[in-house]
């Protein structure tokens, strides 16, 4: 009784901070760096639209809601995911789980990210204290190393917290910060309606310069139930409400349907992802560069933008003794920019 007591009042805590995104009047735009860690981890997660905050017994979870790493009693969980970025940016990360029985489940995990010879075009100060680099290029690297730990604390609730040592590199400058990620998922007992709750990279801030530049944290509530279960079928829906602290409200959903519980095929889209109103003046004047994106354009005079919205995937488990293979595929469509491909190979036994 205490148990689902504790989860009801977390998941109605992360629920209120979530929400109370609703009633701001003003997005905090740029107030946050460390835009990486923004950017999800995991084919499977990114294909369903990063609604994902239910999802149980995934290694990948060390990325989303440490609740989500709990395995059975001596399972283990490796995992490794492929992502070339936007703008030839590499985002790649790996994870390793294992549950030790009673005690729980642990996790370590990593994302290494960075690309080379960006093109120098320096501004020089003078009077201030900075020793300023003079070549033509410069780089950007950034990684994190996780630590996380879950417990099992009945058959419906689940806790678990990720510890990570995030870092960065521009040009000769650095910037580091240490940060925790806190999640609960609890499953009602009807079907296999499950509710979840997340607050990802609260820490303290990095420093650049003579600024101090926030962690981007974010607050996620998920809920997912499969509305079809069969043998043969399933089709299994998802969706998160998450509040950025530097954008507006984000709404996320996404579905699954499975084949023989081993094929999957993906799909999710991001409602007002990127918090940005674009203002439209009149037709003449923006009809060669938005007629390619937007064919009711001039209809409005504002309207709400979404670079990133609808992403598709698939997935294939493929048992082999004692172990399972699975690889998952995800394709995210940008309306402006390259469209992205992520890969995820697990391996779980």
């Amino acid at each position: 009784m205490k148990y689902k007591a504790i989860a009801a009042l977390l998941i109605l805590a992360m629920l209120v901070a979530v929400t109370s995104g609703y009633t701001q009047t003003m997005r905090k735009t740029g107030i946050s760096g460390a835009s990486i860690l923004k950017v999800g981890v995991g084919a499977k997660a990114v294909a369903i639209g990063s609604a994902v905050t239910t999802e149980t017994g995934d290694v990948n979870q060390i990325f989303w809601n440490p609740a989500g790493i709990s395995l059975d009693r001596g399972e283990t969980q490796v995992t490794f995911s492929y992502n070339n970025w936007l703008a030839d940016l590499s985002h790649n990360s790996f994870g390793v789980a294992h549950c030790f029985g009673n005690i729980g489940t642990f996790a370590i995990g990593g994302m290494m990210s960075g690309v080379s010879d960006i093109d120098a075009d320096r501004d020089y100060v003078d009077g201030l204290d900075i020793d300023y680099t003079t070549s033509a290029t410069f780089d950007y690297n950034s990684m994190f190393i996780a630590i996380a730990y879950a417990k099992q604390f009945t058959d419906k609730l689940s806790l678990g917290a990720t510890g990570k040592y995030y870092r960065e590199e521009i040009d000769v400058e650095s910037a580091s910060s240490f940060a925790f990620d806190f999640g609960a998922i609890y499953k009602i007992g009807y079907r296999d309606l499950t509710l979840g709750a997340r607050i990802q990279n609260l820490g303290k801030d990095m420093k650049y310069y003579f600024d101090d530049i926030s962690l981007p944290l974010v607050f996620s509530f998920g809920v997912s139930m499969s509305m079809i279960q069969s043998d043969f079928f399933n089709l299994k829906g998802f969706a998160d409400a998450a509040k950025p602290l530097d954008a507006e409200q984000l709404l996320l959903g996404g579905l699954q349907a499975s084949l023989y519980k081993n094929i999957h095929f993906r799909a999710g889209y991001k409602f007002n992802y990127s918090g940005v109103r674009d203002e439209f003046d009149d037709r003449v004047t923006y009809q060669r560069i938005e007629d390619e994106y937007r064919s009711r354009w001039w209809n409005p005079q504002e309207s709400y933008r979404t670079d990133e919205g609808l992403s598709l995937g698939a997935g294939i488990e493929i048992p082999y003794g004692d172990y399972e293979l699975v690889i998952d595929y995800a394709w995210t469509a940008f309306r402006l920019l390259d469209d992205v491909n992520r890969f995820s190979f697990s391996l779980k036994f």
